[in-house]
């Protein structure tokens, strides 16, 4: 299984943290960030996020690039443990690529438990994607990271 561990797109900071939605330039960090995705020939049925406005908008841009469906998991909330995310990509298809959009620190968090790694050992910008090649039961340690991409690479990889 290949995820994509997205943080969301940069956000503005003129509503409740539940409301916040994304800025211009993360609404374009995000679009771009599409492209790239599709460039990867990963087959996305959905793109899950968590419930917050920003997640959402992230969630459905990229859908839109990727031509599949937004699915909110309540497990990609602010404070997502890697447990609970792993139970979740347990009811995927081993062959799927699922991109999943969340929040920091809870990003890093994940791609740590995953990689076998620290979690300070990550610090994830928004509009970056980590892709990450799992086994079909995910467990700590097990996966491999094929890519890691902030907006200024990507941006330029696609234009």
């Amino acid at each position: 299984m290949k995820i994509a561990l997205i943080r969301h797109g940069e956000a503005e900071n003129t509503h409740p943290d539940e409301q916040r939605q994304l800025s211009a330039d993360g609404k374009q960090d995000i679009m771009s960030l599409g492209a790239f995705l599709k460039g990867t020939g990963w087959h996305f049925q959905k793109v899950y996020h968590s419930p917050l406005v920003r997640t959402h908008q992230t969630a459905s841009i990229l859908a839109g690039s990727l031509e599949c469906e937004t699915d909110p998991w309540t497990v990609l909330r602010p404070g997502a443990s890697p447990e609970g995310v792993s139970g979740e990509l347990l009811t995927l298809r081993p062959n799927e690529a699922a991109a999943l959009v969340l929040h920091m620190p809870d990003v890093a968090r994940i791609a740590a438990y995953f990689l076998g790694s620290s979690d300070s050992s990550f610090y994830v910008p928004p509009g970056t994607v980590l892709g990450i090649n799992l086994p079909a039961r995910p467990a700590p340690g097990s996966g491999l990271l094929l890519f890691a991409m902030q907006p200024e690479f990507w941006a330029s990889q696609v234009s």
